[in-house]
């Protein structure tokens, strides 16, 4: 198991270095197949009893005047959200930024403002302290499978890609409810 981020992960796949990869990439590298696996959208993560709890689904107009902890600029998902936040014409106060949305969650659970995060995240790292609530307007989230062309697979690929197709699936079951 090792954790890449974009663009290494696509490269490592590409040099047929490893068996599987999980990314957000939307095309396949040179040598790579590409699955999709999961198609949800970002959500809201909140603090426990702020105000925004108390309602089931979020209006972009919902957060005016919030304290937002934003994913940084330049990441593809802040983009998305900012653009939906100008779209509604809405003015949040995003005092503090990170490259990573498990610390945006941190922070959130801290009470340092509210945030939109993957839901992968927020479902991971959600509890009494990080409550998740889905989002009026959607700002799509897809991970896909990579997998080698070329290389011959290692014994157990087939087993672990299956697991993985069967837990997205169930995931976007219960995302698309």
């Amino acid at each position: 198991m090792h954790p890449l981020e974009s663009p290494w992960l696509e490269q490592a796949m590409s040099e047929q270095r490893f068996d599987l990869g999980l990314s957000e990439t939307q095309e396949a590298p040179a040598g790579v197949a590409l699955q999709p696996l999961l198609k949800v959208n970002e959500v809201a993560v909140l603090p426990r009893d702020h105000s925004l709890c108390r309602k089931a689904r979020l209006q972009p107009r919902d957060f005016t005047g919030e304290r937002f902890i934003s994913l940084a600029v330049g990441d593809p998902y802040r983009t998305a959200i900012d653009a939906m936040f100008e779209d509604a014409k809405v003015h949040r106060a995003t005092l503090l930024e990170t490259t990573s949305a498990v610390a945006v969650c941190a922070m959130v659970r801290q009470g340092l403002g509210v945030a939109i995060v993957n839901p992968l995240t927020a479902l991971e790292l959600s509890g009494p302290d990080l409550v998740v609530r889905p989002l009026t307007v959607a700002i799509g989230y897809q991970v896909n499978m990579l997998l080698p062309d070329i290389a011959a697979p290692h014994p157990l690929q087939g087993v672990l890609a299956d697991t993985v197709r069967k837990a997205c699936a169930a995931l976007n079951q219960h995302h698309s409810q």
